[in-house]
């Protein structure tokens, strides 16, 4: 059986640190992220019960939107602060940064590449369920070389 599906790539720079890390992404550091978004029509089809959208998964401008608010905007050029750090410097850095009005996004998860993916994959999932979409797959890339990915299982 054939199953059409459609992939959007988004960028967005981002600052993060990993607190417990022995590495030297314990520092507070940034990368202009890229994620890959597949989806396919839930029902396995194409659109055809509408004009402007016939012979598509869904038109590239309407994933485009809702991956871009959801996801994108709230994340471009902020912090990732991981709420539940062992590092007292990521909470000090996260205070500050709010304190003065900065973009900082909180999130209850290690912000690696992998629950970043995970993370994303959940949330679109649920998002794009009402447009009669799923998520195939999301694919996060911290550096050109090197991305994390998470797929529906079959």
């Amino acid at each position: 059986m054939k199953r059409v599906s459609i992939t959007k790539e988004f960028t967005w720079d981002m600052a993060h640190m990993l607190g417990g890390h022995e590495g030297l992404c314990k520092n507070l550091h940034g990368h202009t992220y890229k994620m890959q978004v597949e989806v396919c029509r839930a029902d396995g089809d194409v659109i055809k019960n509408c004009e402007a959208s016939k012979s598509m998964v869904v038109d590239f401008k309407d994933l485009k939107s809702i991956v871009k608010s959801k996801i994108v905007e709230p994340l471009d050029h902020a912090f990732m602060y991981w709420n539940q750090s062992p590092d007292a410097a990521e909470h000090q850095i996260a205070d500050v940064l709010k304190s003065t009005g900065k973009k900082v996004v909180e999130v209850s998860f290690r912000p690696t590449a992998e629950e970043m993916a995970i993370d994303f994959f959940e949330r679109l999932s649920k998002d794009l369920e009402d447009c009669g979409l799923e998520v195939l797959c999301i694919r996060v890339w911290e550096t050109p070389s090197s991305f994390a990915e998470v797929k529906k299982e079959k």
